[in-house]
């Protein structure tokens, strides 16, 4: 019988049954995503920081006199940069070489925006999706790790009433509140890894779509001034 003044949480996981190991596993896989995806957001924001970068495109255009040839060479240089490296500079970097692309072809202001935008858009739909890479593992872990406690809480009653039956002499309340308590270890066991990882899947989504935005801005932002 369990009592909750006396919860052996070592126990609880032994009595839970076989489900308990890949509930386990899962919550071990949803950790180590989360980790990976929170550094790969972190290091492509510190690679280009979307605000700073405007900031130095408007410093270097009055540094230029507002010459978009010469603040386009020079912010070129600065995104392909080593360290730069990462898909907001990837992004960078086709829109300026499509604006310089634009001006040796002289194309029109309205036929340079276009031009520009095209590019960094057909350049985000590849690069940013990176970003999202293994966070629909999360979502998929939380759902099925509901469902493998479940099956556990399933297969544990299945097993109780079972034993019960085959009890000579009937059984007593407390022995078949036992057994059922054992038996709903596995759900809870599988509600533990699935909240946490459905939390986090939302979470880590938000910070990616906030950093998307973020570049999305920017872009616009140079995309505007160099097609006036």
């Amino acid at each position: 019988m369990i009592k909750g003044a006396h919860i052996n949480i070592f126990k609880l996981f032994i009595d839970g049954g076989w489900v308990m190991y890949p509930i386990v596993l899962l919550s071990i896989v949803a950790i180590t995503i989360t980790i990976e995806r929170i550094l790969v957001v972190w290091l492509q924001s510190s690679k280009l920081n979307p605000e700073k970068f405007a900031e130095l495109f408007d410093a270097t255009m009055k540094k230029y006199n507002f010459d978009k040839m010469q603040t386009a060479d020079e912010m070129l240089s600065y995104v392909k940069e080593k360290k730069r490296s990462g898909v907001g500079a990837e992004i960078m970097k086709d829109t300026l070489l499509k604006f310089k692309d634009g001006m040796a072809k002289r194309m029109n202001p309205i036929e340079i925006k276009q031009w520009m935008r095209g590019a960094a858009e057909a350049k985000a739909n590849t690069e940013l999706v990176n970003l999202e890479k293994h966070l629909g593992a999360l979502a998929v872990i939380s759902n099925v790790s509901t469902l493998v406690g479940l099956f556990g809480t399933v297969i544990g009653m299945i097993e109780s009433f079972y034993a019960m039956s085959q009890a000579a002499g009937g059984v007593k309340a407390d022995q078949m509140a036992g057994g059922i308590a054992v038996a709903l270890v596995a759900t809870a066991g599988g509600l533990t890894v699935a909240i946490p990882s459905l939390i986090l899947y939302n979470w880590i989504k938000g910070v990616i779509e906030g950093f998307v935005v973020r570049i999305e801005e920017t872009v616009t932002s140079v995309i505007d001034v160099l097609s006036e």
